[in-house]
């Protein structure tokens, strides 16, 4: 882990600052901005609320973690809901700790602050892994051990990603659970929107979904057929087919798209199969050599 400087665990402990340490001291709260790299975008309010009242009775406890702009300005490293909350029950000054420290180590101390003590969304918890994966290059394995996790749970964290804005936005909003959204990646992307709206609206259970998953695909093909699928409705179509397949001894598919275009997809079984093939389309020389050596290679 030496590619992300400072070791990690000294970061971590710095976090956790005793209010009695003398490096504290107290700031207006104007003076704090939010930390550049912060992953969290929402806060549960209910949860905010009671923690401002807490703060307007007895302070604020744990101080927060800043990193020394100028005389006005401090840059927070950790403790973001704490802000939140101080700004909510209109305290004016803050105590803080004041500690150097790089991009880097910032963005590494905002990510695991949220994710191993205010447990992020799982969207934002997948965008956190992959930012640190982008600045640092890690490997999911490397990512699990910094985060404790295992590096499975790491990996499907980070394959939420996969899924499209429409989706990301329903896991935020809670319509789905990230155990619907693994079983959303198990199915063809093209019916991903359509089964994750299928579960909302019918209020699946995971294991319910997970039933449906399996026969979704199926089902789906058969409401809706594909282009191939009309392509074999047509007489005209299958009779060609059926013909070059007997010509060239092969089986011929004919895709044929709406604007009156498509494809003719030849399969061939082995080299002399391609070369049987290619001499009954009766190519020239040239090509034939080039197609043979293709396959060949």
């Amino acid at each position: 882990m030496s590619r992300l400087g400072r070791g990690l665990n000294s970061l971590i402990k710095d976090i956790e600052v005793p209010a009695s340490s003398g490096a504290i001291s107290t700031v207006n709260i104007e003076f704090v901005k939010p930390n550049r790299y912060q992953p969290r975008r929402q806060f549960n309010q209910e949860k905010l609320m009671e923690l401002a009242e807490s703060i307007k009775e007895n302070g604020l406890i744990q101080p927060l973690v800043v990193d020394r702009q100028s005389d006005t300005e401090y840059e927070l490293i950790a403790g973001e809901r704490r802000l939140a909350a101080c700004k909510l029950a209109g305290i004016a000054e803050v105590p803080v700790y004041v500690k150097e420290v790089t991009d880097r180590e910032r963005l590494v101390l905002a990510i695991i602050e949220n994710v191993q003590r205010e447990d992020l969304s799982p969207i934002e918890e997948a965008k956190a892994y992959n930012q640190l994966i982008e600045e640092f290059g890690l490997t999911h394995l490397e990512l699990s051990k910094i985060m404790s996790k295992d590096r499975v749970t790491v990996t499907n964290t980070l394959r939420l990603l996969k899924l499209s804005e429409k989706i990301q936005q329903m896991i935020e909003e809670k319509m789905l659970t990230p155990g619907h959204a693994r079983i959303i990646l198990g199915i063809d992307e093209e019916f991903h929107e359509e089964f994750a709206e299928d579960i909302v609206r019918k209020q699946f259970t995971t294991r319910k979904a997970e039933e449906q998953a399996q026969n979704y695909n199926n089902i789906v093909r058969k409401a809706k057929p594909t282009s191939s699928k009309k392509a074999l409705d047509n007489p005209y179509i299958k009779s060609v087919e059926k013909e070059l397949s007997t010509t060239l001894s092969s089986i011929v598919k004919i895709k044929e798209k709406k604007n009156a275009s498509g494809e003719i997809l030849i399969q061939f079984r082995d080299k002399e199969n391609l070369e049987n093939i290619v001499n009954s389309l009766k190519v020239s020389d040239t090509l034939h050599k080039f197609l043979v050596q293709k396959v060949t290679n």
